[in-house]
């Protein structure tokens, strides 16, 4: 059963300016995401992956109906990928559903979470 859908739209060029910002980053991601962040070597690759992140973790606080706050912080849930490139999310006991995609000025997310009841 569906428990929540969020999506979530953001302007790339706003995370040009935390690509060498170490602070904003450890805030924002975690460290496996930087990890993966760090072997990027094309610029613009690296804002669309800070952007495409930044936007999943948003939409998945929209999908739990909390927003980032104290209940749901950006390190709560972390993007992978899998053998095959496409992101995921292991959030609890949700299954979990993630696509990312992106312009030449904005990334776009979209998170559906699902619950056995």
């Amino acid at each position: 059963m569906i428990y929540g859908i969020g999506c979530d739209i953001v302007d790339i060029h706003r995370f040009e300016k935390y690509v060498d910002d170490k602070k904003r980053l450890e805030k924002l991601y975690t460290e496996n995401e930087l990890n993966e962040f760090y072997k990027i070597t094309n610029h613009r690759r690296k804002i669309e992956f800070l952007a495409g992140r930044f936007a999943v973790k948003e939409a998945t606080s929209k999908a739990l109906g909390v927003g980032i706050s104290k209940d749901f912080s950006f390190h709560d849930i972390e993007i992978l990928k899998d053998e095959k490139g496409r992101p995921y999310i292991v959030y609890g006991n949700y299954i979990t559903h993630v696509t990312i995609s992106h312009t030449d000025t904005t990334a776009v997310a979209f998170v559906v979470l699902e619950r056995e009841d």
